[in-house]
């Protein structure tokens, strides 16, 4: 199973233009809870930083800000995973997951962002940017990317120096599967910024959608170099690999994922998957083991027994 790596299109125009407060369902409720603080790469606390949840599976979201000192606590929360999105003026938006447990304890998380690069827009251009960069992001969530892109190709072209756009424009692309035309997009992000993960993830993945295995890992290779490397990325690469036969490979990734989110059952569900193709039957049911610890009742916890019944054998 891949967990395909979520884009989030780019909510603002650094200092002028806000995302829209959101309006969200009740479906979120549950009894999990996990803390938090935002910096910057100083260290210093990031105050009233944006924080969006959604929850994978239910798509539900739940959205709250930091407090004076960075701090959050995200309380009564659905377990599960959740990818975690996080924007604050004059930074780079974040995005992570981050898997909650209903009946354990949570890690805090520390989430460090970047400082931005500022992109004046002139006073007439203000509102009409907004607008379009709103409906664009509403277009990119209900999956239309040929309309989300022609709102963001509009914004280009009003503004060329907002180089940030590329992004959204290379994510409607990818999600086109049109690769030829989301590379330069991804390169022109990568000329301004050259270790911005979303490029490089992106331009990794398309490397190994076409089979150039080691071309696609050279520029994942980039993202592992961090300081901080989300156990998504790791657990996609791992996918990557994976299903294209590098069985040992994908392996390593997946432990990784693993070590860095102890709570992210998928990868212990592939790690089984990847040591019972391997013969290693300790290794497989060691990880269907903890995978049936934290998702016992998932739509493939039977299939998960059945895969230990035969390593019993």
């Amino acid at each position: 199973m891949a967990l395909r790596w979520k884009f989030f299109p780019l909510a603002f125009i650094i200092i002028l233009i806000f995302l829209s407060v959101f309006s969200f369902s009740q479906d979120w409720k549950g009894k999990g809870r996990f803390r938090g603080v935002v910096r910057g790469e100083s260290g210093e606390p990031i105050a009233k930083a944006k924080i969006t949840l959604i929850h994978v599976k239910l798509q539900a979201r739940v959205q709250f800000e930091t407090d004076e000192k960075g701090e959050f606590l995200a309380a009564w929360i659905k377990g599960g995973e959740w990818n975690v999105d996080v924007e604050a003026e004059g930074y780079l938006p974040k995005k992570m997951s981050y898997q909650v447990s209903e009946f354990a304890k949570n890690p805090p998380i520390e989430i460090v962002l970047k400082k931005a690069e500022k992109t004046l827009v002139r006073e007439d251009l203000l509102r009409p940017v907004k607008i379009l960069l709103n409906e664009g992001n509403e277009l990119f969530e209900k999956k239309k990317y040929k309309e989300a892109l022609v709102k963001y190709e509009e914004i280009k072209e009003k503004i060329p120096e907002f180089y940030q756009i590329n992004l959204n424009i290379g994510n409607c692309y990818y999600e086109l599967e049109d690769y030829d035309s989301a590379i330069p997009h991804y390169q022109a992000v990568l000329e301004q910024e050259p270790e911005n993960s979303d490029a490089l993830m992106s331009l990794g993945n398309i490397n190994l959608e076409r089979g150039e295995l080691e071309k696609g890992m050279e520029l994942l290779d980039k993202l592992l170099a961090k300081d901080v490397t989300p156990p998504v990325i790791l657990y996609n690469i791992g996918t990557n690999l994976f299903n294209r036969g590098k069985t040992e490979a994908a392996a390593q990734y997946y432990e990784k994922a693993a070590a860095m989110d102890p709570n992210m059952a998928d990868a212990y569900y592939q790690l089984g998957l990847c040591y019972l193709n391997l013969n290693i039957k300790e290794q497989a049911k060691k990880n269907f083991l903890k995978y049936l610890e934290l998702k016992p009742d998932s739509d493939k916890a039977e299939q998960v027994k059945t895969f230990l019944k035969h390593l019993e054998r």
